[in-house]
């Protein structure tokens, strides 16, 4: 899903863009100049602001519908185990804690590893 709206993105920036400008230096009435000037600059700056959450939104629906989907309970674990479900769950804690993603990741290691029982003492840090 990522990889298309990046393919949106810079054929976007190859032919809408240049296709903008253009009308925009040479060929727009003085009525259109508004709307060419916002299309360039929504294109360059504001497209990811309106794709993200929404890509963001169809990777939860999916985590979601799998976990709805799971018939037992291997193929729950299996399911909140997948990479999508950590990567939901890491953009979740970054977002909901205002913390970069990295950070986010480190926390959501550290919850997994304590709640498996995977930390050798409680004394220790790793």
């Amino acid at each position: 899903m990522l990889g298309k709206a990046i393919a949106v993105w810079v054929v976007g920036l190859l032919t809408l863009v240049p296709w903008a400008t253009w009308q925009l230096l040479f060929e727009a009435t003085r009525d259109q100049y508004a709307a060419l000037i916002v299309l360039i600059l929504f294109w360059v700056f504001g497209y990811w602001g309106a794709v993200g959450p929404l890509l963001a939104a169809i990777k939860v629906r999916r985590v979601f519908r799998a976990i709805q989907d799971a018939r037992s309970r291997e193929d729950l674990l299996a399911t909140l185990q997948s990479a999508e479900a950590r990567a939901a769950a890491i953009d979740f804690i970054a977002a909901e804690n205002h913390i970069p993603r990295f950070l986010a990741e480190r926390v959501y290691n550290l919850l997994v590893s304590r709640l498996t029982g995977a930390t050798a003492s409680p004394g220790s840090h790793a």
